[in-house]
């Protein structure tokens, strides 16, 4: 697939009670299901412009989680059922009652809950980079490697260090969030695991997972597609966790069959919205 430039989006906030959340809008006017992204811990939607160039026929809905970005925190823990709840809101509110849902990292936890709680508004199903919660698996069985898992911020922020100078993000953009305001997003996953009910997810599934990911191990990508009934696996060579915005030609190539989309040429791009506009 040919690289293709970033089109500009459409920001809105949705508003649930105290909570505010930022979304971000690529193609506004594209037919077929929409698909909506969720991002990783204390990463903010100008990670993802390099992806959104892959779908410029694809109504595509970033949705940025308390803390994250210009989303403000809350003085509240957000549980994955109440996040689920204010992305399947803010969908309603967009006018997409039904759409295809890609989740990245911890957001790809929150997918598999939202998947579950929603299962009628859940069309396919993308887990990128992410595991089951705490019953993710370790890169080894080491003292350091288990370390690392007792206390996984640790090890997140020493990894995303290094590719932060390789992220295209505007400048004077914070690439992720403090590791404390991270750590407060992590509270409300605190003991949550999805292999009890990934057996009764009846979505089409794509897991995908980078080959060099050092923050989550790709045996949970494997993981994940043995206890999803219909899951299938692909692999990103020597992608990091961060595969989705460092690599995102190889990523689409994966995510576009998925879908049901074929390989696109840069001049069938769409027209895309216009900034502005609010949610409430």
């Amino acid at each position: 697939m040919p690289h293709l430039k970033p089109t500009p989006h459409r920001e809105v906030w949705h508003t649930a009670g105290r909570t505010r959340l930022r979304i971000h809008i690529w193609n506004d006017n594209a037919p077929g299901t929409p698909l909506v992204f969720l991002n990783g811990i204390g990463s903010p939607l100008e990670l993802l412009p390099p992806f959104a160039a892959q779908f410029p026929d694809t109504r595509l809905i970033a949705i940025e989680m308390p803390g994250s970005g210009q989303t403000p925190e809350t003085d509240m823990v957000h549980s994955p059922v109440l996040l689920a709840h204010f992305v399947v809101q803010a969908c309603a509110d967009l006018g997409a009652d039904r759409f295809d849902l890609m989740g990245f990292s911890l957001g790809g936890v929150l997918a598999q809950q939202v998947a579950l709680q929603y299962r009628k508004h859940v069309g396919r199903l993308i887990l990128a980079a992410t595991c089951s919660g705490f019953t993710m698996l370790t890169h080894d069985w080491s003292d350091a490697a288990l370390f690392s898992s007792a206390f996984p911020l640790l090890k997140l922020w020493t990894d995303l260090e290094r590719d932060m100078d390789m992220l295209q993000i505007a400048p004077g953009t914070e690439a992720f969030a403090a590791p404390e305001v991270m750590s407060r997003q992590l509270l409300g996953f605190a003991g949550w695991s999805s292999l009890a009910f990934l057996p009764f997810l009846s979505n089409k599934t794509l897991v995908l997972a980078g080959t060099r990911d050092n923050i989550i191990a790709p045996s949970n990508s494997l993981q994940l597609s043995t206890f999803i009934p219909r899951a299938e696996q692909e692999w990103i060579e020597d992608g990091g966790h961060l595969f989705p915005f460092l690599k995102p030609e190889r990523a689409a190539e994966k995510i576009r069959p998925f879908l049901g989309r074929t390989l696109i040429d840069a001049s069938e791009k769409m027209p895309a919205a216009t900034a502005g506009g609010s949610v409430h």
